[in-house]
């Protein structure tokens, strides 16, 4: 049977400030997860939805909650923003093609995969030149998730989760790995999901689970009080990534300094 290797393991990232002076690059073992906390760019919303298209702007009204269009509007524009940076294209000329799995991409620049995810207040970006998946998630006091339990995790995470200190964490904890390291392979939560290692330590999985051989990593993160996070990527077996936190300036001044020399 094939088998590909996830190698997993938890790390705390610092979190770095983004100045807005700094040249932005990637190397080629690198993660850089830019961070946005929401509320601070509700006062940028008209100015960021000018650099969207007529059709994402029509996808953010569909969002029937206000404060769901907001942050919409607010977390693509800043992807565009940052893929902007990074590929030295005008933002206004960032267009996002989709796999057949909704996974954006783009087709221009195929050697620069990207993931958001965003939960409550925050949204994050990870940017990197392998394939990467990432998920946060806010650690909500008042979900109940046992009765999750046995649909979501097998049985050795599930004893991991009740016999943990604060269950809560351990649940988020195996949560995010799962969902950042499915959405690097762009599969959904399916039938498979169960399966999906998520404890510390070095698991093989399955080749029907991947559909491929590679190696990955998945590192859990702490994004503020209440936000846990995971990233996950294609990796060489004993390579370990050197992953970046950045926050992303909130203001129109630096945002378009990050882009003034790469038009």
């Amino acid at each position: 049977m094939k088998t590909s290797k996830s190698v997993i393991e938890y790390l705390t990232i610092e979190d770095l400030k983004l100045i807005h002076t700094q040249t932005i690059s990637l190397d080629s073992n690198e993660i850089i997860i830019y961070t946005i906390y929401l509320p601070d760019f509700i006062n940028l919303k008209s100015d960021l939805s000018q650099f969207l298209t007529s059709k994402e702007l029509k996808k953010a009204q569909r969002f029937f909650k206000e404060i769901d269009r907001n942050r919409f509007i607010i977390y693509r524009s800043i992807l565009k923003f940052i893929l902007a940076a990074h590929t030295k294209l005008n933002v206004k000329n960032i267009y996002l093609d989709y796999h057949f799995n909704k996974k954006p991409y783009l087709a221009s620049h195929p050697w620069l995969f990207f993931n958001i995810s965003h939960s409550e207040d925050f949204a994050a970006i990870a940017v990197s030149k392998k394939n990467v998946g990432l998920d946060i998630e806010y650690m909500s006091k008042d979900f109940n998730f046992t009765s999750l339990l046995p649909d979501v995790f097998d049985d050795n995470q599930v004893l991991e989760i009740q016999n943990a200190i604060d269950k809560k964490h351990a649940f988020y904890t195996s949560w995010t790995r799962k969902e950042a390291f499915v959405k690097a392979l762009g599969k959904g939560i399916d039938e498979d999901f169960k399966y999906i290692p998520s404890l510390d330590g070095q698991h093989t999985i399955d080749f029907n689970l991947t559909k491929n051989s590679k190696s990955w990593q998945v590192y859990s993160f702490n994004l503020a009080d209440h936000y846990l996070g995971a990233v996950a990527s294609e990796a060489l077996p004993t390579i370990s990534r050197n992953i970046l936190l950045y926050t992303v300036p909130n203001n129109m001044e630096n945002l378009l300094d990050m882009i003034k020399s790469k038009k």
